[in-house]
């Protein structure tokens, strides 16, 4: 299984270009590495609800498992040209 330390970085330009296929393997590594660490992500929630994905965000960067708070970072670099994800790329990770 791929881990989200293991993932190339993103590619960063002023048009934000969302890859839906990776944006879902992301989802689901950081479902498992916080789901490792006891938290349980509720997707739909992640999606839906600003404030729940900024608090999840902020429980992996304070975790203080690298594999953790790198996903945290990917996640976050590849939901910023989401819609409903957007709203969580002003949380920093690092």
């Amino acid at each position: 299984m791929t881990t989200c330390s293991q993932l190339a970085s993103p590619v960063y330009s002023s048009t934000p270009v969302v890859d839906d296929d990776a944006l879902l393997l992301e989802e689901v590594d950081f479902k498992w590495l916080m789901a490792g660490l006891g938290w349980w992500v509720n997707a739909e929630r992640l999606h839906t609800d600003a404030s729940y994905a900024t608090h999840l965000l902020a429980l992996a960067q304070a975790s203080g498992s690298g594999a953790v708070c790198d996903c945290a970072a990917q996640l976050l670099a590849q939901s910023c040209g989401h819609p409903h994800l957007a709203s969580c790329c002003s949380v920093s990770t690092h």
